[in-house]
């Protein structure tokens, strides 16, 4: 019994180590995340209770949460939109850790984890914080504030001298000083590209990750038709929609076609959805057909893995920092479109989704001012919240059907882009090519 507390510290490490082969928006992923946070509360309760405390037991707790941490930050941090001041604050924290690290290295010869009470506070208040970022940076703020009382609290930090809590002090001063002081970083833009010319792809970047927008609503679109396919759906039938219920100030076409209380099709909503970019169609669709996560596991159904959708457009709409969460790489959804384009006429819906996209009116300063004259396009565009410098994020993404009957897929996804007319250079050079 005495060795449970470190057998379940190792279990933590095998546990962390676990989460790097899951997909985060898979329960598998939130359960070893439930259960080796569970574990760290569990196995310092029980070597108290077995009167079994030992420093090697303490060190393993410390390396199994090491683990834990490094392991979730390694799969959150590439979908989670921090905002600035709370990078700031967490280097705060960190310089506050190294200098205690630092001062017990010259005080003692080595390095202190002490199991602090605010500490484990703080390790706690991160646990349960984490799903809720997803939504809010509220909790983590709080988070952030427990553990800077934690790291000034930790015990060889109190006993130092006064002469090494001023030398602290001044360090922490220093860091948060000097972070005021940076000049505001620019926005410029970037982007990442992919073209497919009979099964090969070429592109620049085509491997990066970015905000789809409402790029997003064309895999949305293809989960839709297959939702109508299993459960008998036809794309007449109908459902009841409320104006009162809608997002009022976003961009919705459909607003000006309902007073009260109207109906629409599955039909009309994928038109106002593809075509025109309603993001009330959208959101509609989310809400009778499947959320995000039933998007994105249809998505994983199909074999791609690099395209993630996890917001809804009233959630983005509300945060628009969350965007990130619906992205894609450019050469990924250049194989969902590849994908869509071999089963185009597989049944009624699909067939239905091309045409509406074919008759796309949205973008026609961007991949479409590229194409040859007697080329067609069918295709997505999206586009970002603006900033206060008149930036924005613009992509398109789109099937390019050429004269000669052959078919050229491509996809141009930027950020901070100042005209819709970069996507249109950036489309030209990948078809020179």
């Amino acid at each position: 019994m005495k060795h449970l507390p470190n057998i379940l510290s190792s279990l933590r490490i095998a546990g962390a180590v676990a989460l790097l082969l899951c997909d985060v928006v898979g329960t598998t992923f939130w359960a070893l995340y439930a259960l080796c946070g569970i574990s760290d509360i569990a196995d310092g309760g029980l070597a108290r209770k077995l009167k079994c405390v030992t420093k090697r037991g303490a060190l393993l707790d410390s390396v199994a949460d090491i683990c834990f941490v490094a392991c979730c930050v390694w799969k959150l941090l590439p979908i989670l939109e921090l905002p600035q001041w709370l990078w700031l604050w967490a280097g705060v924290i960190v310089a506050i850790k190294a200098v205690n690290q630092l001062s017990a290295l010259v005080m003692y010869g080595r390095c202190c984890f002490p199991h602090t009470t605010a500490n484990k506070w703080a390790g706690f208040l991160l646990f349960i914080a984490v799903p809720m970022t997803f939504y809010t940076a509220i909790p983590l703020a709080i988070v952030a504030s427990v553990a800077t009382f934690a790291a000034i609290h930790e015990n060889y930090f109190i006993r130092t001298r006064n002469n090494m809590r001023k030398i602290v002090t001044l360090v922490c001063a220093l860091v948060v000083t000097s972070c005021w002081a940076q000049e505001p970083i620019s926005d410029s833009t970037s982007f990442g590209a992919c073209i497919m010319r009979d099964g090969s792809i070429v592109g620049i970047n085509e491997n990066e990750r970015f905000a789809m927008h409402s790029v997003m609503k064309f895999p949305q679109a293809l989960y839709v038709a297959d939702y109508l396919s299993r459960k008998g759906l036809t794309l007449d039938d109908t459902i009841v929609v409320e104006k009162a219920d809608l997002m009022q100030d976003t961009w919705s076409p459909m607003l000006k076609q309902i007073e009260g209380k109207g109906t629409f099709s599955y039909a009309q909503l994928l038109e106002l959805s593809l075509g025109q970019s309603d993001n009330n169609a959208s959101e509609l669709l989310f809400k009778f057909c499947g959320r995000p996560k039933a998007v994105e596991k249809y998505m994983r159904k199909l074999g791609l893995r690099d395209i993630h959708i996890r917001m809804t457009e009233e959630q983005i709409h509300k945060n628009p920092a969350k965007a990130i969460e619906n992205s894609s790489t450019p050469a990924e959804m250049v194989r969902l479109f590849e994908c869509f384009c071999h089963h185009k006429d597989d049944n009624q819906y699909l067939t239905f989704i091309w045409n509406v996209m074919a008759d796309c009116s949205t973008g026609l300063k961007r991949i479409s001012a590229a194409i040859p004259a007697d080329a067609r396009i069918v295709h997505k565009t999206g586009t970002g919240f603006p900033s206060p410098e008149g930036v924005q994020d613009m992509n398109d993404a789109g099937i390019i059907l050429m004269p000669d009957g052959s078919h050229v897929i491509i996809a141009v996804f930027t950020t901070h882009s100042s005209s819709e007319a970069v996507i249109a250079n950036i489309a030209r050079q990948l078809l020179k090519q």
